[in-house]
């Protein structure tokens, strides 16, 4: 049998989760960034798949337009 509800949320977790030029600024770790570090500096991204990384997106370009 095929769990539909299982399978949704897996590409929804991917979605959510991969980093990528499709994902853009908003997938680039954004989780905590604005209220700081998660309780016990829990990382949502750890032990995520490595092709969830897709290897298309400078980790160092600028999030927003003018910033340095």
């Amino acid at each position: 049998d095929i769990n539909v509800d299982l399978e949704c949320l897996g590409i929804l977790e991917q979605q959510m989760f991969e980093l990528s030029l499709a994902a853009g600024a908003a997938g680039n770790e954004q989780w905590g960034k604005d209220a700081g570090a998660h309780q016990d500096r829990w990382n949502p991204y750890e032990g995520l798949p490595e092709y969830w990384n897709h290897g298309d997106r400078d980790p160092y370009a600028p999030e927003f337009e003018g910033e340095l």
